[in-house]
């Protein structure tokens, strides 16, 4: 339900007319601070997708997302929110993004617009980035019955992080666990990873 939702939020988005004039329609990336702050920068303008928290009221969902609108222009901040008929502008963007999803139907789900905000942070404006999102709700999607094991992939492998006794902090161990693994200010006392034969 909320993958089918993404994905076909993320192919409604690339296929509409705006999809055309951004250089990158995905999920929203994984990353904090400064990482996601140049990510921005450097694939501007884009669009990224993301779920927010949504309610469950007898076996219906009400699915919440948010469409991140990012943008950037060498020709200063006026160009960047309005667009000088080159790269597409901020306020462009969010308007072609809400036309697009108000009323439309993606990943099985029918969507309007709630809103939309405008990012103020002072490390966004630093580098140039220029950044609103907007704000979509589905009317209401059945859940489903029960999990299929048929749609799940192939467990492939394991790995595991010994601490013992847990000498660092959750913060550390936190790390270990990203992908690929932090070991930058700390290593578990044994790594091990498994791969399953297929």
């Amino acid at each position: 339900m909320l993958a089918e939702a993404e994905n076909g939020l993320i192919a409604l988005i690339k296929a509409a007319p705006v999809g055309a004039k951004l250089r990158e329609v995905a999920s929203l990336p994984d990353l904090d601070g400064d990482s996601l702050v140049k990510k921005f920068f450097n694939d501007a303008p884009a669009v990224y997708v993301a779920p927010g928290s949504f309610q469950v009221r007898d076996r219906i969902a009400y699915l919440k997302f948010g469409l991140a609108c990012v943008a950037r222009n060498s020709r200063g901040h006026a160009a960047a929110r309005i667009g000088d008929g080159k790269l597409i502008g901020l306020y462009e963007m969010m308007e072609a993004v809400a036309a697009a999803l108000d009323g439309a139907v993606a990943g099985e789900c029918g969507w309007y617009v709630t809103g939309c905000d405008f990012m103020s942070d002072e490390v966004l404006y630093k580098n140039g980035v220029y950044a609103g999102v907007v704000q979509i709700e589905s009317p209401g999607v059945t859940l489903p019955s029960s999990l299929d094991p048929a749609t799940l992939g192939d467990f492939i492998s394991f790995r595991a992080d010994y601490d013992i006794p847990p000498f660092e902090t959750p913060v550390e161990r936190d790390k270990w666990s990203k992908e690929p693994p932090d070991y930058s200010t700390s290593k578990p006392d044994v790594s091990e990873t498994s791969t399953v034969q297929t």
